[in-house]
């Protein structure tokens, strides 16, 4: 973690209660109600039990919604439309390094993602490895998503991707308004065209794409991947550098955060306490919580791999990796600056 940190105690809620009462005239400490906040999040095992109820954050009636993730962080970066949610890395730190983001963070990652298996190429077009796409058209959805963030990184620091010799091809112009990097070009899809025909017609040479195209799902011969055995790429790539991809943090408004201090905290605890049941439920061999055959030898081989806490929150646990995305997002015009990893998050939840 980078020296020099400033940490703030954590917050005591009991105590800032007891002030809010003070100066409300409400000395007697009668009960006062919680506080309601309305919370987005993807349908996942770790956040549905904040929703079914079983965990709740101190203090806090938590109505939780489950939406697409893309759906989620185009209304709240746009509306800010819930009260906290799950978001995108990738806009959270844009909004951070413009100086203005509406939301405080806290370090819960509902969703991280090892990205080899997204790096695809036409087989016509003699792309064999991840240098051989330097100079040649490669399709993406759209820059700046972490998952793009992610790839392209790892691609460059460790496969020897040039990205200013790219002719970069993206889907749909970026949520938020990111520059493309110094010498590096962006030029956007026609109507009717997508990642997974171009990649099969060899319009594009490859394509960086976190949903499997629908030409290789159907066994097009025109495609392969260039990461054949991915998981196997992926645990090298753990395994050599303890980077643990996390695509979306989970922030809560700013406004609200300002209203009611007390409130980062509790729900960051409530939302550690909901990981830790679902690695629970997912260690139950008795009644699988998945619909996946083999489940406790995967979760042998996840422990033997992770270790015990295979998918850590807090920023201690994860700082490796987040210190080598902001690293990435500098790189690829995110933010004008090198953000520091304490600058993600409320200063209340850097050390609970």
């Amino acid at each position: 973690m980078p020296s020099g940190a400033n940490y703030e105690k954590p917050v005591d809620r009991s105590t800032i209660i007891a002030k809010m009462r003070f100066h409300n005239g409400d000395a007697k400490g009668e009960k006062m109600p919680d506080l309601e906040l309305t919370a987005a999040f993807g349908d996942y095992d770790r956040t549905n039990i904040l929703k079914m109820g079983s965990v709740r954050p101190e203090g806090v009636n938590l109505r939780v919604l489950s939406l697409p993730p893309t759906e989620i962080f185009f209304r709240m970066c746009r509306y800010q439309e819930f009260d906290l949610s799950e978001m995108s890395m990738g806009a959270h730190m844009f909004l951070l390094g413009q100086g203005e983001s509406p939301f405080v963070g806290m370090p819960a990652f509902p969703s991280r993602v090892f990205r080899h298996s997204m790096v695809y190429a036409n087989a016509d077009a003699n792309v064999d490895a991840v240098a051989d796409l330097n100079g040649k058209r490669v399709a993406i959805r759209e820059w700046g998503m972490t998952a793009v963030v992610w790839i392209v990184g790892i691609l460059a620091e460790e496969y020897g991707l040039d990205v200013g010799s790219v002719d970069w091809v993206a889907a749909i112009e970026p949520r938020v308004p990111i520059p493309m990097p110094p010498g590096a070009r962006i030029r956007y899809m026609k109507p009717g065209q997508t990642v997974s025909n171009m990649l099969e017609s060899g319009e594009v040479d490859g394509a960086l794409i976190h949903q499997v195209p629908e030409c290789f799902s159907k066994g097009s011969p025109h495609v392969k991947r260039l990461f054949p055995d991915y998981k196997a790429a992926e645990i090298d790539y753990y395994k050599r550098t303890g980077v643990h991809p996390m695509m979306h943090c989970v922030v809560l408004r700013k406004d609200v955060h300002e209203q009611n201090p007390w409130a980062l905290q509790s729900i960051y605890r409530a939302m550690c306490e909901a990981r830790e049941k679902t690695m629970e439920f997912l260690s139950d061999n008795g009644a699988l919580s998945a619909m996946i055959p083999f489940l406790p030898s995967v979760m042998d081989e996840t422990r033997e791999i992770f270790g015990d806490d295979f998918w850590p929150y807090g920023v201690e646990a994860n700082c490796t990796s987040l210190e080598k995305l902001l690293s990435y997002a500098h790189a690829q015009g995110l933010t004008p600056g090198l953000l520091e990893v304490e600058d993600l998050f409320g200063k209340s939840v850097l050390t609970t």
